[in-house]
């Protein structure tokens, strides 16, 4: 009888645990979903925003990050194949010398949270955030090749990857200068600076998906009108899918 009564306790915390875990998971996919009416759809080839009436918002700059300025085989082609395929973007390599560099020069109050993250791929992630931030332009991860040119999305003011399950990634993102989501995004990596003791999560939710996520959801409630829930659409980060030609990548938020 006693064996009965454990059973069924263990069996009753399991189905409230499952329970809870539905929930939770249900309240970050609705948080974090992406509304299907802001998506973008397929772009063109080389193109001129001026002879069709556009301006382009985003700066013709590529930016790659690595520790030294000697990129690995497996990449090397990837990265020189976009950089050929639109031979008039500026290119700026990113290395753990020249990312400590300009932090120190252009933004000294993040300084010290720079040098304090745990891990190398920490200070990998917030350059990509602060250089589109002062710069305005485009970052690829190494491993995202180019397949078509991506003058037709430089008029929007930001583009952000969807990604799966739910939320946006970082291994490719589009900005204007100076865009204040961007402002957002550098000033909250202090605020979001905490220990989770474990890598990954620490990882995770201080500079990659899952903190860029939460910016995102933060941006888009504190700006009434934005595009996709509630922001106005020339400020906001579009929410939507582009299906564009990129490797690896499919679905674009801009």
């Amino acid at each position: 009888m006693a064996c009965r009564h454990t059973l069924f306790i263990l069996l009753s915390v399991l189905g409230l645990f499952l329970v809870g875990t539905v929930v939770v998971l249900s309240s970050i996919t609705y948080y974090l979903s992406i509304d299907p009416s802001a998506y973008l759809l397929d772009g063109n080839t080389r193109w001129n925003a001026s002879e069709h009436g556009q301006k382009e918002r985003i700066p013709r700059i590529l930016h790659q990050t690595w520790r030294t300025e000697n990129l690995p085989a497996r990449w090397k082609g990837i990265s020189q194949e976009c950089r050929d395929m639109m031979p008039d973007y500026e290119y700026l390599l990113w290395t753990d010398d020249s990312s400590r560099e300009f932090i120190a020069e252009h933004y000294p109050w993040f300084l010290d949270t720079f040098n304090g993250y745990k891990y190398a791929i920490q200070r990998a992630d917030a350059i990509w955030y602060f250089v589109l931030h002062h710069y305005g332009s485009v970052y690829l991860d190494l491993d995202v090749g180019c397949l078509r040119p991506l003058d037709p999305l430089l008029v929007y003011p930001i583009i952000l990857p969807k990604t799966i399950p739910v939320g946006i990634s970082n291994d490719l993102m589009f900005a204007e200068k100076g865009h204040p989501f961007l402002a957002q995004t550098i000033h909250n990596l202090v605020t979001f600076d905490h220990n989770w003791i474990l890598n990954y999560p620490t990882v995770m939710f201080l500079t990659r998906p899952m903190f860029l996520s939460a910016q995102y959801g933060i941006y888009t409630l504190s700006h009434a009108g934005a595009q996709g829930k509630h922001a106005h659409k020339n400020n906001a980060p579009v929410r939507g899918q582009l299906k564009y030609g990129f490797r690896q990548m499919s679905a674009l938020l801009s």
